[in-house]
């Protein structure tokens, strides 16, 4: 479960292992949250100029009012993501989720592949602060487990250390590449995570790039079996970890749930082993452990912990990013020549139309002076008239005329 981090404009909030939606281990699950529920709005009516259909039947009939809220309350965040590569790119990609069968884990993928903090801006106003998009509720496909399925005796401690994660079972959150976590416990009751995960370059082919993110949990105060990872500022994300089963310095069992700002009710599972790879001796005991919450091994997926070195020329991490931002900034830069064109031709239309009117305006002002000049020519041509016929009679009156 890769706890999303930063992705998080647009992950939804997990917790460590990945287990929840929302946050790229940290932000993961947050973020698939956020991506689900609003990306593929936002990034229609930005990049389009019309809004596509939510993979959530309840955002469907919502799109006009979650566009119109975004242009009126986040014009700000809204401006800076087109304008910026990557977060431009996130929907962009978002957009390309529309319609298929994996809609919901390729938007959330999408976050993945591209995410900053400018796409972690948009997603805070978008969702949290203005709350233009509305919360996704529980389905009720991650319930919450009877205490009976939990293990009785737990101490944080015995996470300490480096431990991966063999095994997941949820495709958007719980299945990446060198998912190695490096847990620390202050006491038998905390845990503290770092944690990292990889994900392959979306646009350098074989590179990859890696995330990183810290996570805290502390045990429920009766449960030992129970981990909560609270208060955080990100989507307001809460990730709540089960622990179903846990063999000494061999593997974890771990199935959680969590809630956030736009997701409640995401989940997953996944399993954590000192081996880099699963080992397939502890199959059976595994799959017990996960058949109490109603899930089964097969439908886990075993990942890739060998994190070899990068296969492309470009160096992990900083140049593979720089390369992503540049190839984008290319496409965002065509992009915005033809908005530029659109823009003048529109210029141009307007500065047309205000001179026709202009010509308009004053064609009817000088008609109007010449009337009004006309009738005062006339009015003044009767008042002479009449002066003088006044003129004329004083003067008979008086003898001064005859």
């Amino acid at each position: 479960m890769v706890v999303i981090t930063q992705q998080v404009p647009l992950r939804a909030a997990m917790g460590a292992p990945r287990p929840a939606v929302c946050m790229l281990d940290d932000g993961k699950r947050s973020f698939a949250g956020v991506q689900q529920a609003f990306a593929s709005a936002a990034a229609a009516l930005l990049l389009s100029g019309s809004l596509v259909a939510s993979p959530l039947p309840s955002l469907a009939a919502d799109s006009a009012a979650i566009g119109s809220c975004l242009l009126k309350s986040c014009q700000l965040p809204l401006a800076k993501c087109v304008t910026n590569p990557t977060c431009a790119a996130n929907l962009l990609c978002i957009q390309t989720c529309t319609s298929r069968p994996d809609e919901s884990v390729c938007q959330i993928e999408c976050g993945d592949k591209f995410s900053n903090q400018v796409v972690a801006e948009f997603t805070d106003c978008a969702v949290t602060e203005k709350k233009c998009v509305p919360q996704r509720q529980d389905d009720g496909s991650y319930p919450v487990p009877s205490d009976d399925k939990l293990v009785q005796s737990f101490s944080t401690e015995l996470l300490q250390g480096d431990w991966y994660i063999s095994a997941g079972y949820n495709k958007a959150f719980d299945i990446f590449d060198c998912q190695l976590h490096k847990f620390e416990a202050p006491s038998p009751t905390k845990l503290v995570g770092n944690m990292q995960w990889r994900i392959k370059d979306p646009l350098a082919g074989t590179n990859f790039v890696t995330r990183y993110t810290v996570q805290t949990f502390d045990m429920d105060e009766k449960r030992q079996g129970i981990l909560y990872n609270h208060d955080n500022e990100f989507l307001h994300y809460q990730d709540d970890w089960y622990i179903l089963a846990a063999k000494d310095q061999k593997y974890v069992v771990v199935y959680y749930r969590g809630n956030n700002d736009a997701w409640d009710g995401y989940g997953g599972a996944v399993v954590y082993t000192k081996a880099a790879a699963f080992p397939k001796e502890y199959t059976q005991e595994v799959s017990d452990a996960v058949a109490k919450v109603g899930l089964k091994f097969s439908d886990f997926e075993l990942t890739d912990n060998s994190c070899k070195a990068s296969e492309g020329r470009l160096k992990e991490f900083e140049e593979d990013l720089v390369f992503v931002e540049a190839r984008l900034a290319t496409g965002i830069q065509l992009a915005g020549e033809e908005v530029s064109k659109d823009v003048v031709a529109i210029e141009k239309e307007v500065v047309k139309d205000v001179v026709a009117i202009e010509k308009e305006v004053v064609k009817d002002v000088v008609a109007i002076e010449k009337e009004v000049v006309k009738d005062a020519v006339a009015i003044e041509k009767e008042i002479v008239k009449d002066v003088e016929n006044e003129v004329n009679a004083v003067e008979k009156a008086f003898g001064l005329k005859k």
